[in-house]
């Protein structure tokens, strides 16, 4: 059976509950640590002091009373009515270098470097907000000193307010010197203007006290008459000519009055012309002096208004309510410090041990098992406590827990082929020290006391151990019975458990991959077959090694040990690999020295059996056994 790749499996609510129980000691150091480094900067922070001036900005009344839209000065106006721009204005440098100068921090023998750090703080110390539907800023300054707080806002409103009144007595002043020299610049060309007039109407004689409208050109009745006597001889010319020759004194006499008619037709006309041009010449010169001269008087009237509204208007920015000096500081607040580190810090920990748990690609429950292997765990054996290190048989202990353990390994083992009456079992792992052995002797001991006649065989031909954890010799073993040294009778020991025996090791060969691959091997395998209900081989390491490969061929399954934590998936999935190359049934896994805390609620089953125990004693209820 080949390891299969990690499956993706909706969380349950439990599967949390599980993941917090298992990080529960990172997430607490984590969060105790956030909470109590916040706690200790909470109350170490110096204490901040907030004290805020209110201002009006732009509340509609005009600051001047030229328009709007008659001067060049009008984007510098429009933008300095802007309320944004009048936001910017107040965290602007000038006006806190103005501020720094009232506060006596700077002056002229101040130096640039110090002069500029000085600035910089009291920008930063200043804070400009809009109070929402309103014109009203509050200017606001924080310090550790709420004297100072209080001045530096004052400070500011008032440079501010200066600032600005500065800024609008230099526009008042520049839009002054403006509308001067355009006034002077249009009095002369209406002066220019008037004097063309004048001489146009001398030279054409025309009468500059007469109405304009009653200068006219020259009637109309003149040309027509003219145009009506052409028109008669052009016809009695036309009847002459059907009647006489050409050169006929009549033909002749019409012709010459015909010509003498155009010719003074033709000179009323040019006088005509002559006379709508004067008129048009001098309506246009006419035009240009009364513009010329309306211009200069709007001009003068806006001079004579800019003079007034200089003297005269208030400013757009009025200092509504002045700082007062706070009473209590705005920081630190320990509380709420202390209640946004813990919530950090909850998160905090939380983020780190999922961190942790999704690189932690070791198994650790019998879900990473099935999830990470694609094979199921056989049982979960926890760490033995202190007093149970020096013996290792923990299965012997009746209505123990770890005896219950080992029961519910041998209970799946039975099951996991149940048309074989007869088995032999492989035991191994990844690799050293995983508890292997330890765990197969406790199987076999369970095993044992549920009646069925248990042979544990030594076949780690390396560092072999089972001798030591039944209590046996090592004298003859394994390796004399395949090197024909021993009889099969002669190499079995008979353990202090009825039903249990050994086959230790032996002694140990310089080619223990040489023996194990024998055919004598088999044939002894075969022999305890019929001799015994099960058989334990207790391999070496299948990670690195071939002999549990090589085992494999011999035995109906593998139980497979997995120290919880010890070695990456990578690793695991390499060494089932190979039993699985090798052709090996792989029963399951058992996870071996998991947590006390971990796994089955012990409280819940001490007590179950601590209940049956008594009520056996009372009523004569049988207590469960070893089945």
């Amino acid at each position: 059976m080949k390891p299969v790749q990690l499956a993706l499996e909706e969380n349950h609510l439990l599967d949390h509950v599980q993941f917090l129980r298992k990080q529960w000691l990172l997430i607490a150091a984590v969060f105790v640590g956030f909470v109590a480094v916040a706690s200790v900067a909470a109350y170490r922070m110096p204490e901040v002091y907030e004290a805020g001036a209110r201002l009006l900005v732009g509340d509609g009344s005009p600051n001047n009373l030229i328009s709007e839209r008659s001067i060049a000065l009008d984007g510098y106006f429009l933008e300095m009515r802007s309320f944004e721009t009048q936001l910017e204005v107040m965290r602007s440098e000038p006006v806190a270098e103005r501020a720094a100068t009232l506060l006596g921090w700077i002056d002229a023998a101040t130096p640039s470097e110090r002069r500029e750090a000085l600035v910089r703080s009291v920008k930063r110390a200043v804070r400009v907000d809009r109070v929402r539907d309103t014109r009203v800023v509050l200017l606001r300054a924080q310090d550790n000193d709420p004297a100072r707080a209080r001045d530096l806002a004052n400070a500011m409103a008032e440079a501010y307010v200066a600032f600005t009144r500065e800024r609008q007595v230099e526009a008042q002043r520049q839009s002054i010197a403006w509308l001067t020299t355009e006034t002077g610049k249009l009095r002369e060309e209406l002066r220019a203007s008037e004097v063309r007039l004048v001489e146009y109407l001398t030279r054409e004689q025309i009468d500059p006290s007469a109405d304009v409208d009653a200068i006219q050109p020259a009637s109309n009745a003149a040309v027509e008459a003219l145009q009506a006597q052409i028109t008669i001889v052009e016809i009695e010319l036309s009847q002459l000519r059907q009647r006489y020759r050409e050169r006929h004194p009549k033909v002749i006499d019409g012709q010459t009055r015909l010509a003498s008619l155009r010719r003074r037709a033709g000179s009323e006309q040019e006088l005509r012309a002559q006379e709508h041009r004067k008129l048009i010449q001098y309506r246009i010169l006419k035009r240009d002096a009364d513009l010329d001269h309306e211009m200069y008087e709007v001009l003068l009237k806006k001079l004579k208004e800019a003079d007034l509204s200089s003297s005269v208007a208030e400013p757009n920015i009025r200092l509504l309510e002045t700082a007062k000096l706070p009473r209590s500081p705005i920081a630190p607040n320990p509380l709420r410090t202390v209640g946004v580190a813990a919530v950090l810090g909850l998160c905090l920990a939380l983020g780190l041990a999922y961190a942790v748990e999704s690189f932690d690609r070791t198994l650790r429950s019998s879900e990473d098992v099935s999830r990470a292997l694609g094979i199921p765990t056989l049982a979960v054996v926890h760490r033995f406590e202190s007093g149970e290190t020096k013996r290792l048989l923990v299965a012997e202990a009746s209505g123990s827990l770890e005896g219950e353990t080992f029961r519910t390994l041998r209970t799946n083992v039975r099951f996991s082929h149940v048309d074989k009456p007869k088995r032999v079992v492989l035991v191994t792992s990844t690799g050293s020290e995983e508890g292997k052995s330890t765990v197969l002797a406790n199987l076999a001991v369970s095993l044992a006391q549920s009646g069925r006649r248990t042979l544990v065989v030594d076949t780690d031909l390396r560092r072999p151990s089972l001798h030591r954890l039944l209590g046996l010799p090592n004298a003859r073993g394994l390796a004399d019975l395949l090197a024909g040294d021993a009889t099969l009778e002669e190499s079995i020991q008979s353990s202090h458990i009825a039903d249990l025996d050994l086959l230790a090791s032996g002694t140990l060969p310089p080619n223990p991959a040489e023996l194990i691959e024998s055919v004598r091997l088999q044939e002894q395998i075969a022999e305890l077959r019929s001799r015994y209900d099960y058989v334990l081989l207790d391999s070496p390491p299948a990670g690195g090694l071939i002999d549990a490969s090589l085992l494999c061929s011999l035995a109906d399954g593998v139980v497979f040990v997995v120290e919880r934590g010890r070695f990456e998936l990578k690793v695991l999935r390499g060494a089932l690999g190979q039993l699985d190359r090798a052709g090996a049934k792989i029963y399951g896994v058992v996870l071996n020295k998991a947590p006390r805390d971990e796994g089955v609620g012990f409280y819940d089953y001490t007590r179950y059996r601590s209940d049956v125990t008594g009520d056996a004693a009372a009523g004569g209820i049988p207590a469960a056994g070893a089945g």
